[in-house]
């Protein structure tokens, strides 16, 4: 990290409703491996459900596969793919798609990629992702691409798998 830091993370705060609490609950994507499983420490992304809405954070995303092994090594535009295939099947978890994301970072390492990103988003019918590139390292030495995203939903999208207060 630029400030010598070991570590860095986000967090989100909810105080909950004295009459409904917000639900928590860790998300699993079908198409990746649990980060866990392969020496890293993070979930691929969660859901918090509030009466009038839900939101998705997706943790940063990239061309990794089940069994935790990069995928196309040095290929820019395959790794935007195979990322974005693996953020649409985490968000499809919860019923929703690429079109209800509402925040995204793209983080790139090299400068050039950013605005090839923006141009194959608009050729995959993407141009409108409301998210911001970012030049920076992705999150291993062969991937050129990652990206995180956070998703809104109405109250009214059904949640695809249970909720508790407290499930993390």
């Amino acid at each position: 990290m630029p400030a010598g830091a070991a570590l860095s993370l986000d967090l989100l705060a909810l105080k909950p409703h004295h009459s409904s609490p917000a639900l928590v609950r860790r998300l699993s994507n079908p198409r990746q491996e649990e980060a866990f499983r392969y020496g890293s420490a993070f979930a691929r992304g969660a859901v918090v459900r509030l009466p009038s809405s839900a939101e998705i954070q997706v943790s940063g995303a990239a061309a990794i596969d089940l069994s935790g092994a990069s995928l196309h090594p040095g290929d820019f535009q395959a790794q935007i793919a195979s990322t974005l295939d693996c953020i649409a099947a985490l968000l499809a978890e919860e019923n929703a798609g690429l079109t209800d994301v509402t925040a995204g970072t793209v983080f790139v390492k090299r400068s050039a990629d950013g605005a090839a990103f923006w141009r194959w988003a608009q050729a995959h019918d993407l141009q409108d992702l409301p998210a911001v590139t970012v030049l920076a390292d992705v999150c291993r030495p062969e991937l050129l691409f990652e990206l995180d995203a956070e998703a809104a939903l109405p109250a009214s999208v059904r949640p695809a798998g249970p909720l508790s207060p407290r499930q993390a």
